[in-house]
């Protein structure tokens, strides 16, 4: 019944629609076996496509996942991650290994002689309309085999075509290519575990679902626990206990957090007053907009505006890690 439910259109369409994907920095990684290539903790998603070779993928404070060609790991922002062809005798910092191709990728070489593992690896953002990471609650990396799937091959194909020799319009294509590919993977995912796939964590909770989505829709509505208590069909002290259990922060911060991320978002895409951006995501006043961003972000709104391009991935602001159970 449980994934009846999930499977129909509903909240998790509704949220799917809102899917907003930028793509950064793209390398390729090649790793010979007994070599392991180490990363430090990266702000954004990371994702692994495997383009030849088998390994390991192991990511700080979880077991190591294996993987072989046409495989694709994605690892949430924050964590430390190694990528092996075991088994393993040399160890090599991914930032001491980099060097710039003819092409403009980058490229990792933990290896002497030929690179048995042949690895595309970028840094991508996926929100909700700029305001919620989709990946912000997940723990462990999603790793797919898709080596039978040809429509999942010949998209990410494609968009590592497109990397390695961009044109007009490459941007646009690779970032709606990156999207379908995260949905197909989203669908698989939910069509194999329901919402107790890693992925949807998040969503896990159909009541506190909802409360997600209403607040990523109207950010600047005016939002009280007993609104929200109410959306979740709960009394005020089970919601509040219940949302930071799952989600490990209050849904006042929460509330905060997706204002905070839609009003960055407006300040750099815009060219509202930051009075009008203030009252647009529910704040009272500029100044008590001001104080909370300066709070999140390190900057005032205007300097955050000045500074920071327009096509630039917004920060996530006061996001806590769910507490390990």
């Amino acid at each position: 019944m449980a994934r009846d439910r999930w499977a129909r259109p509903g909240i998790l369409d509704d949220l799917l629609t809102t899917l907003e994907v930028r793509l950064h920095a793209w390398s390729l990684c090649e790793i010979q076996r007994g070599f392991r290539l180490a990363f430090d903790p990266m702000d954004a998603v990371v994702v692994h496509y495997v383009l030849r070779g088998e390994g390991m993928l192991h990511q700080q404070g979880d077991a190591p996942v294996p993987f072989g060609p046409k495989s694709i790991m994605i690892v949430a922002p924050g964590r430390a991650q190694t990528l092996a062809a075991e088994p393993v005798s040399h160890d090599v910092l991914a930032a001491k290994a980099c060097r710039l191709l003819a092409d403009g990728l980058l490229k990792f070489d933990a290896h002497e002689g030929e690179g048995d593992l042949l690895v595309a690896c970028g840094t991508i953002s996926a929100t909700f309309g700029g305001r919620f990471g989709l990946f912000d609650h997940q723990t462990g990396p999603l790793a797919e085999d898709v080596s039978g799937w040809p429509e999942f091959q010949a998209a990410f194909d494609m968009l590592l075509r497109e990397l390695s020799d961009p044109r007009a319009g490459t941007r646009a294509l690779t970032e709606a290519l990156m999207k379908q590919c995260l949905i197909m993977l989203l669908r698989e995912q939910l069509a194999r575990s329901g919402p107790n796939a890693p992925v949807f964590k998040m969503l896990g909770e159909p009541r506190l679902a909802r409360v997600v989505a209403l607040v990523i829709a109207r950010p600047g509505a005016s939002h009280t626990l007993d609104s929200l208590a109410e959306e979740a069909g709960m009394s005020r002290s089970a919601f509040a206990e219940r949302f930071y259990v799952t989600y490990g922060q209050s849904p006042f911060e929460f509330v905060q957090m997706v204002r905070l991320r839609y009003g960055a978002r407006l300040l750099t895409v815009s060219d509202l007053q930051v009075t009008a951006i203030a009252q647009a995501v529910g704040y009272a006043s500029r100044s008590h907009f001001s104080r909370a961003f300066r709070s999140a972000f390190g900057v005032d709104p205007t300097t955050y505006r000045r500074d920071r391009p327009p096509d630039d991935e917004l920060p996530a602001p006061i996001i806590k890690r769910p507490k390990e159970k």
